[in-house]
């Protein structure tokens, strides 16, 4: 199989986000929306990940963790999606592999959606493979465009638009994988003739498609997975998408919840069958919570693990610390940077 790298768009200031912090380092559920991304990249056996930065640069690197895969190109004008692809041309001269483009901002799409677009991708032996949706009204997102014989000839974002190509259900979700040399090779011909004046990454399909190279698509079940963020509003209405998964997961597994919209649980906390947790508690980081344990109301644990048996009365915190099977603690205690409480 040909080696696999990412390509991450993450430049942009996020006007609407009212905010002067650079959009992809907002956290859901306790992670910048950059990080989860990247996360989904190298759970994908990506040999390379670039992650193009532009608005409050430093900031975006900081908020990722260190990893010698991350590479940072830095695009100093925001010129549109395919000028932001081209900052990326000279690290790929000698990449002969597929490349990932995906979205700083789309912090929900999942490892198991993205291989699948790239299996599908080599089973095709595509030049592009284009992971798209419908929705009966797909608002301002780009249109997938076919000709007579089904195939895709390119994609026209919302505002180069026609009449009836707003009427297209099928949709961009600005997530692709090409072929590199494919990719670099299409975004020289570009040109910023259109509405917005920009750059299109999108119109390297039509591009190939002129060219008689492969253009693949696939369509993506949960729309949610592509949500971007540029609110406020959306940001918080994902980020409790993301901890219903979460919780539901627990609650599908045998574990009990009082008022569970209350509860707040990170992807990285594994809970055994007959837990009984109560609202308003939070659980973090590399937190086990072992069969048997009841957490009274408002505790907060944190990278610790809570043995079989235990109760926490209620308003505990626990922090990197260990509890022994059936211990009690009392209401308001707390246990901080123990590895064998006592």
């Amino acid at each position: 199989m040909r080696p696999l790298a990412a390509i991450i768009l993450a430049a942009g200031k996020g006007t609407r986000m009212k905010s002067e912090r650079a959009k992809v380092t907002f956290p859901i559920s306790d992670k910048a929306m950059i990080q989860r991304v990247v996360d989904t990249a190298l759970a994908v056996n990506c040999l390379k990940v670039s992650v193009i930065v532009g608005w409050k640069k430093d900031s975006v690197i900081a908020a990722l963790e260190e990893d010698e895969r991350l590479d940072f190109i830095e695009q100093n004008e925001q010129l549109g999606t395919g000028h932001a692809v081209q900052m990326a041309a000279p690290s790929y001269r000698e990449f002969n592999g597929d490349v990932l483009i995906l979205c700083g901002d789309v912090p929900l799409l999942t490892e198991e959606t993205v291989r699948k677009l790239y299996q599908h991708h080599i089973e095709t032996d595509a030049a592009v493979t284009v992971l798209s949706a419908i929705l009966e009204d797909a608002g301002k997102y780009g249109r997938i465009l076919r000709d007579n014989a089904g195939r895709i000839q390119g994609i026209v974002e919302y505002k180069d638009a026609n009449e009836e190509e707003r009427k297209i259900q099928e949709f961009n979700t600005g997530i692709y994988c090409f072929k590199a040399p494919a990719l670099f090779s299409a975004l020289e011909k570009i040109s910023n003739q259109n509405e917005q004046n920009e750059y299109y990454l999108t119109d390297t399909l039509s591009i190939l498609y002129e060219q008689n190279q492969k253009i693949e698509s696939m369509i993506l079940d949960d729309i949610m997975e592509v949500s971007g963020v540029n609110s406020q509003q959306q940001l918080a209405e994902l980020e409790q998408i993301y901890l219903d998964k979460i919780r539901n997961k627990w609650l599908n597994s045998g574990v009990m919840m009082h008022n569970p919209a209350t509860i707040h649980i990170g992807d990285e906390v594994l809970i055994e069958a007959d837990v009984e947790i109560g609202q308003s508690c939070v659980i973090k980081g590399h937190s086990t919570i072992e069969s048997g344990v009841v957490l009274g109301p408002n505790c907060y644990i944190e990278n610790s693990v809570i043995s079989n048996d235990c109760i926490l009365c209620g308003h505990n915190i626990v922090i990197d610390s260990f509890i022994k099977e059936h211990e009690v603690l009392e209401f308001g205690s707390r246990v901080l940077e123990e590895e064998d409480y006592e």
